[in-house]
């Protein structure tokens, strides 16, 4: 009875392995290309090219807004 659960268990952590992998293979064939920022980040990682230049910027960028900032919202002063 313990060899029958033990092939059953092996059988479906092998198949719960073999999904990701054909999901990575068909991604690799048919999936398109992310672009430059695909998630829209304000980060500073995301605003230069790919692959980046040797000192990330041309110019030195200014930053005007908080690091992480994806929504504006209105400032609520306590006090």
């Amino acid at each position: 009875m313990l060899n029958v659960l033990s092939s059953a268990g092996a059988s479906i952590l092998g198949i719960g392995y073999l999904i990701p992998f054909i999901y990575l293979f068909w991604s690799l064939k048919y999936g398109k290309d992310a672009g430059p920022n695909p998630w829209g980040s304000p980060g500073l990682e995301w605003q230069t090219s790919s692959p980046p230049p040797p000192e990330n910027f041309e110019v030195t960028p200014v930053v005007t807004e908080e690091v992480y900032t994806y929504t504006k919202q209105e400032v609520v002063q306590v006090g």
